[in-house]
C-alpha cells in the first residue's frame, strides 16, 4: 500500500445531529478527481461490515479517490438516538451533507456514493431530494422500504427463539409499532417512513452513471434499474459476491476484495472519460462545503457534554478511541475522581453491543464522569490485522492487555486522573478483570458476560465436549418428551445435536482429554479474586442465562464461596443472549451499569451534579 495520509476522524456539523465520519485522503499526486462517500447498512450489518468498509475506504484512497465513511444520525458515534423524530430525513440529510463536504475538497470534480443495504435506499432519497451526486453504486439495496422491513422482521423472528431457555420470546419493552432486530431498534415513526420509502422517481439528468451489484448471485431489483434508466443514467450490472460473508460476524473479517476492485475499475472508467469535464451535478451546485469539527457538543438529559476522538500509538500502528466529558463551566476543572473506560466487546467496535457503550458513556459524561470507549489492535478503527480474530484465542493475547495499560498511561498524562473504572463484555470483560488485578489505578471493573476469566487454547474444546455430553444427557430428552421444553427450544436442540454430532464427535476422545487438562482454571480465577479483594478493587460480574462461564464457576464451587470476596457483586441478566440483544436485557444492563457507577462514586469524595436517569428506549443522546 502506498504511503497514504493517516485517516482523519471528524464530525460534520449537520442538523439535527452532528455526524461522525472518518476521511481517507488520497495522495495529492494520485488524486483522480472523484471522491467517494460510503453509506453504511443498518443494524447488525453495520456492525459486521464495519472493518470491511474501512478496508474499502483505504483501497479507494489508494486508487486516488478521497473517501468519507460515516455513521447515520442515531447510530455509531454520531449524535442522536434511534427513537428521535424524523430519523429518515436526518439520514438522507447526512448523505447530502457528506456529499457537499466532499465536493468542497480541492481538486474534486465528481462525487460517487456507495450505498449498502438500507444505506442505498437512503442515498437514493438524498439524490431525489437534490444531493449533488454524479455516480451511484448500490449493493443489496432494496427498491421498496417495506421489502427491507419484511426481511428484517423475518430475521427478527428467527432470532427470538434463541433469547430464552424455553425458546419462547422474552417480553419486549418497546412501544407499539417499534421493532427490534439483532439488538437494534427502529421507532414506530421510522418504521412508517421506511414502509413508505420507494426508489425514485428521479429527475432526468440528475445522475450520470449507476453500478448495481448483485447480492451473492441475486440480481438487483428490476425497479431500481428501470428508474435509473428512465432518469437517463448509464446503468451497469455486475456480480457482487461476498455480501453474506462480509455481514456474517465481526470476528469473521472477510472483505469482498473482488467487489472492491470491480468498483474501483468502474470509477476509473468515469475518471478517464471525464478527466477535464465538470460533472453535471458539480456544474449545477455551489461549492459550499459543510463545516467540519474536531469535536462535538451534545445535550444529554439537559446537560451539555463534549466528544472528541483520541489516537494512541501502538507497536502495530495506532489504537483509536472517543472521549466524552462534561463541558466545563469556565473555571479550570480539577482532575476527575474517576474515569470510565469501555473496552471492545469481542470484535465489535467501540460503540459496544447494540450501541450500549455510546449511550452509557454519554449519560455518565453528563454526570461529570469522563468516559473513553476504545478500539484495540485490529478492531474498529485501530490499526492491525483484523483477520487474526478468526482464532478466538487472539482476543486473549498479552499484547491486548498491554494496550489497555498504555491507554491508562495516556489518559493519566492527559489529566484525566489516576483512578479508572473498566467496563467490558466478553473478551473486554476478561481484560477489565485482569487489568484491575495488575494496575492499582483501576478501582473497579464491571464484567458483562465474560467468556473467560482464565484462558488457555483448549478452553473452547473442553466446552464443546461438555456441550455434546449435555445434548446426549437422557434427562434433557426426557424433559422434551414430556413437553417441559417449548417447541422452538426443541427444534434448536435438535439442530444443535446434528451439528455437534457431525463436528464434535469426530474428535471427542481428544476433546475429553483436553477437558481433563492439567490447569485448574478455577484456582487461577480464585487467586485473581483474592488479589482484587486485598487491594479493595470492586468487581461486578453479570451473566445472561446459559453463559458457559457461569456454569463453570458454579460447577467448580466458586459461586458458593462468594463470601470470600466481599468486594465482588454478582448479578443475572434476563434472556439468553451473549451480546444483550433483547431489549429487556439491554435495559437491565443499563440499570446495572448505573448502579455499579453509583457504588463506585460512593467510595470517592465526588457527589455527581445529579443522579442517573432511566435511559430512554433507543438511546440517550
Amino acid at each position: 500500500m502506498t504511503n497514504l495520509p493517516a485517516p482523519r476522524a471528524m464530525y460534520l456539523d449537520a442538523a439535527p445531529d452532528p455526524v461522525f465520519g472518518i476521511f481517507h485522503a488520497a495522495e495529492a499526486s494520485a488524486r483522480s478527481g472523484t471522491a467517494v462517500l460510503i453509506c453504511p447498512p443498518w443494524g447488525w450489518n453495520d456492525i459486521t461490515s464495519y472493518r470491511a468498509r474501512r478496508t474499502w475506504a483505504e483501497q479507494l484512497a489508494e486508487a486516488g479517490h478521497p473517501t468519507l465513511r460515516f455513521d447515520f444520525p442515531g447510530s455509531g458515534d454520531s449524535g442522536g438516538a434511534p427513537g428521535d423524530p424524523r430519523r429518515l430525513d436526518a439520514w438522507s440529510g447526512a448523505v447530502a451533507e457528506g456529499v457537499r463536504w466532499l465536493r468542497a475538497t480541492e481538486g474534486i470534480r465528481r462525487i460517487a456514493v456507495i450505498g449498502l443495504g438500507l444505506g442505498g435506499l437512503v442515498a437514493a432519497k438524498a439524490l431525489a431530494d437534490g444531493a449533488p451526486i454524479d455516480d451511484l453504486v448500490l449493493w443489496a439495496a432494496p427498491a421498496r422500504g417495506h421489502s427491507l422491513l419484511r426481511e428484517e422482521r423475518a430475521f427478527a423472528g428467527l432470532q427470538t427463539s434463541r433469547y430464552s431457555l424455553t425458546g419462547e420470546p422474552e417480553p419486549s419493552l418497546l412501544p407499539d409499532g417499534w421493532i427490534e432486530v439483532g439488538g437494534f431498534v427502529l421507532s414506530g415513526e421510522t418504521v412508517e417512513d421506511i414502509e413508505a420509502l420507494t426508489f425514485g422517481p428521479l429527475r432526468p439528468g440528475v445522475l450520470k452513471r449507476a453500478l448495481l451489484l448483485e447480492r451473492d448471485g441475486i440480481a438487483p431489483d428490476a425497479i431500481i434499474r428501470r428508474e435509473l434508466e428512465a432518469a437517463g443514467a448509464e446503468v451497469t450490472v455486475a456480480p457482487g459476491n461476498g455480501w453474506g460473508a462480509m455481514c456474517f460476524h465481526p470476528e469473521r473479517y472477510d472483505p469482498p476484495l473482488e467487489v472492491f476492485g470491480r468498483v474501483s475499475a468502474w470509477l476509473a472508467d468515469a475518471t478517464a472519460s471525464s478527466a477535464t469535464d465538470e460533472s453535471p451535478a458539480s456544474a449545477s451546485s455551489p461549492r459550499l462545503g459543510t463545516a467540519e469539527r474536531e469535536e462535538i457538543e451534545l445535550v444529554v438529559d439537559g446537560t451539555p457534554i463534549r466528544e472528541t476522538s483520541l489516537t494512541l500509538r501502538a507497536p502495530d500502528g495506532q489504537i483509536f478511541g472517543v472521549l466524552a466529558s462534561q463541558l466545563a463551566n469556565g473555571s479550570s476543572p480539577a482532575p476527575p475522581p474517576i474515569t470510565a473506560v469501555f473496552l471492545n466487546a469481542g470484535a465489535v467496535r467501540r460503540i459496544g453491543p447494540n450501541r450500549i457503550w455510546v449511550e452509557v458513556a454519554r449519560r455518565w459524561a453528563a454526570l461529570g464522569i469522563p468516559t473513553v470507549r476504545i478500539d484495540v489492535e485490529g478492531i474498529g478503527d485501530a490499526d492491525g490485522d483484523a483477520q487474526r480474530y478468526v482464532d478466538v484465542g487472539e482476543f486473549y493475547r498479552p499484547q491486548v492487555g498491554a494496550q489497555v495499560d498504555d491507554l491508562l498511561d495516556f489518559l493519566e498524562a492527559r489529566g484525566l486522573g489516576d483512578r479508572f473504572l473498566l467496563v467490558g463484555l466478553c473478551s473486554g470483560a476478561y481484560w477489565a478483570f485482569h487489568t484491575a488485578a495488575s494496575d492499582d489505578r483501576v478501582t473497579g471493573a464491571i464484567l458483562l458476560n465474560a467468556r473467560a476469566l482464565s484462558w488457555d487454547s483448549a478452553l473452547e474444546r473442553r466446552r464443546e465436549a461438555r456441550k455434546l455430553e449435555r445434548l446426549l444427557d437422557r434427562r434433557s430428552w426426557h424433559r422434551m418428551l414430556r413437553r417441559e421444553t417449548g417447541m422452538p427450544r426443541m427444534r434448536a436442540v435438535a439442530r444443535a445435536v446434528g451439528s455437534a454430532v457431525r463436528v464434535a464427535a469426530v474428535n471427542l476422545p481428544s476433546r475429553l482429554g483436553a477437558r481433563r487438562g492439567p490447569q485448574r482454571h478455577e484456582d487461577q480465577v480464585a487467586a485473581t479474586l483474592d488479589r482484587l479483594r486485598d487491594t479493595g478493587t470492586r468487581v461486578v460480574m453479570a451473566f445472561s442465562d446459559d453463559e458457559p462461564l457461569y456454569a463453570e464457576l458454579e460447577a467448580h464451587g466458586l459461586m458458593k464461596r462468594l463470601d470470600s470476596w466481599p468486594n465482588l457483586t454478582t448479578a443475572r441478566l434476563p434472556a439468553r443472549d451473549h451480546t444483550l440483544r433483547p431489549i429487556v436485557a439491554q435495559r437491565a444492563a443499563h440499570e446495572l451499569l448505573d448502579r455499579a457507577l453509583a457504588a463506585e462514586l460512593a467510595r470517592t469524595d465526588m457527589v455527581p451534579s445529579r443522579t442517573a436517569v432511566t435511559p430512554r428506549l433507543g438511546g440517550t443522546a
